[in-house]
């Protein structure tokens, strides 16, 4: 969206919070920080027993940086807390009665469900941090925001719906209908913002297409469409933008978090053109970016992985937990908006370290690939898969719809091979790519999973193959 277009007024929920000068934030923190260290040992005997392995104590913690002497904690530990002593573990830091919500992570890295328990507090804050996107984007109170997350265990639906409300927003919660009742229901009650992810915004771009309408004629009021969890390009948004005639805005938040920690203000996530910015909520959590590999924090433009202090959450505190997640750390001083905190994050890019698949012994990050194809404008949605033929060989091949009513036999065959290039040229990896017909490729409400390996079974077959006699 173009800087001149936006509203020249910043608009804040917590404005002497997103506002406090970089001197008192970091002396929360300290504060805050504190705090939960010496709540966590004192009333938890998962971490009491952590820290005791790691000889630290809360008391060690006399200055910000402090925290790295503390231990990890990673979602394998969670897991095998809660399944010694279930349902909740030794996490738990509050008596049961006053716990008010009980959350699960997704499961969809197949090590299982992290149960987290919040109290009034870390549910206040929870929404709160949600409810200063909103007003960051310019939503006014009484406006229609229509949430196509699904409602359930896990904080995303929850966190946008109830953020909406503490905002003074109304929340349409349409994840129970299908793709075509969404966009009738969205244009019967004419709303004013969307959440949603990057591939359900583009499975109803295309169906309002197939109806001859484009998203701004049916949706004249919208002020913003807000994404997660997936990352996407710099002109995918861009079009997303022209077709919905409105600002594509990004979070990130996560059940461990219980929070929006990062949102991007009323610029959006491409402003002018190009890769938006975070604002981080340092006074609701403490989030390191370390080198995955070497656990050093990395230095401004570097990409690294979020760990996670919780002082929001008094029930249940995270202490330097391992998200895995992949983001790139930017200066704090790169937006006019108004908030202050200690770094930004790029907006649109977060992925996560799990995602990245080695091909023909080089890393491929899904996203480099999402990029590319997504850049073809005909391009309706793809998949990829890594297998390993009857010959024994790696391949990597990409499958791609293209849109109802697109280009000619002949265009689309110059289009593959395009794609191919690009693809080699922006990953170093050669990758088979054809078009399967429209209609045959999953559509994604939620996280999209585009890519799947079968290289195992593949290698399983070649052996066995090879063992035939004759």
């Amino acid at each position: 969206m173009d800087r001149n277009r936006v509203d020249a007024k910043n608009h804040y929920h917590l404005r002497t919070l997103e506002t406090l000068p970089l001197e008192q934030l970091e002396a929360l923190q300290f504060e805050r920080t504190k705090r939960t260290l010496l709540r966590a040992y004192h009333g938890s005997g998962f971490y009491r027993d952590l820290f005791d392995a790691a000889k630290v104590r809360p008391e060690d913690f006399k200055r910000l940086d402090d925290i790295e002497r503390f231990p990890f904690t990673d979602k394998q530990a969670l897991i095998k807390d809660q399944q010694d002593n279930p349902p909740f573990g030794r996490r738990l830091c509050v008596p049961l009665r006053r716990v008010r919500r009980v959350n699960l992570t997704s499961g969809t890295s197949g090590m299982g469900q992290e149960v987290h328990c919040h109290e009034d507090g870390s549910i206040r804050a929870a929404n709160a941090s949600t409810a200063s996107h909103f007003a960051a984007a310019g939503l006014k109170k009484g406006d229609l925001s229509a949430v196509l997350y699904p409602l359930g265990t896990m904080t995303g639906g929850m966190l946008s719906y109830e953020g909406l409300r503490t905002f003074g927003a109304t929340p349409l919660p349409l994840a129970v209908f299908n793709a075509t009742q969404k966009i009738d229901m969205m244009n019967r009650f004419g709303v004013h913002h969307v959440l949603t992810t990057p591939a359900y915004l583009t499975r109803l771009t295309s169906l309002c297409m197939e109806r001859g309408k484009e998203p701004r004629e049916l949706f004249p009021r919208l002020k913003g469409v807000t994404l997660s969890t997936e990352p996407f390009s710099v002109a995918w948004a861009v079009r997303m933008e022209e077709i919905w005639g409105t600002v594509v805005h990004d979070i990130y938040g996560s059940t461990q978090l219980n929070l929006n920690y990062a949102v991007t203000c009323k610029y959006g996530a491409a402003p002018d053109g190009q890769r938006g910015y975070y604002h981080l909520a340092d006074h609701f959590a403490m989030v390191e970016v370390i080198d995955h590999e070497t656990h050093r924090p990395v230095r401004f433009g570097e990409w690294g992985e979020p760990v996670v202090t919780t002082f929001s959450r008094e029930a249940m505190p995270l202490i330097r937990f391992r998200t895995n997640d992949r983001v790139r750390l930017l200066p704090p001083d790169l937006c006019d908006c108004g908030r202050v905190s200690r770094a930004m994050w790029e907006a649109g890019t977060i992925s996560r370290y799990d995602d990245m698949i080695k091909i023909k012994a080089t890393n491929v990050w899904p996203q480099t690939v999402d990029e590319v194809i997504f850049s073809f404008e005909d391009v309706d949605e793809y998949s990829g898969r890594v297998y390993i033929a009857d010959d024994a060989k790696e391949v990597a091949e990409v499958l791609v719809e293209f849109k109802r009513g697109g280009p000619g036999a002949d265009t689309r065959v110059g289009l593959l091979e395009r794609i191919g290039e690009k693809i080699k040229d922006k990953t170093q990896v050669s990758m088979r790519v054809r078009e399967v017909a429209h209609g045959t490729l999953p559509r994604f409400e939620y996280k999209a999973r585009r890519w799947t390996d079968e290289r195992i079974k593949g290698l399983e077959r070649v052996t066995y193959m090879e063992k035939r006699p004759g």
